[in-house]
């Protein structure tokens, strides 16, 4: 039983798509992705702030929440 559990997983994570999830919170960042610059703070899960979400997602954050805070600044996702 344990050998089919670690073949499933070990196919599983052969067939991704080459993006590392760490912790359901981050992938590989999209340096392609255009972004306008529009201020619109949000705090990602990596606990930075970005100037907004479109930009929080190019650097690779998959969640992100609003914040008063100013950009580069830590916050707590």
């Amino acid at each position: 039983m344990k050998r089919i559990i670690y073949l499933l997983i070990f196919f599983s994570l052969g067939c991704s798509d080459g993006d590392y999830i760490l912790g359901n919170c981050y992938v590989s960042p999209n340096p392609n992705i255009i972004c306008t610059e529009e201020a619109n703070p949000v705090c990602a899960c990596n606990n930075l702030v970005y100037v907004n979400s479109c930009e929080a997602e190019k650097a690779g954050n998959l969640h992100y929440k609003l914040t008063d805070l100013n950009v580069g600044e830590e916050c707590s996702y």
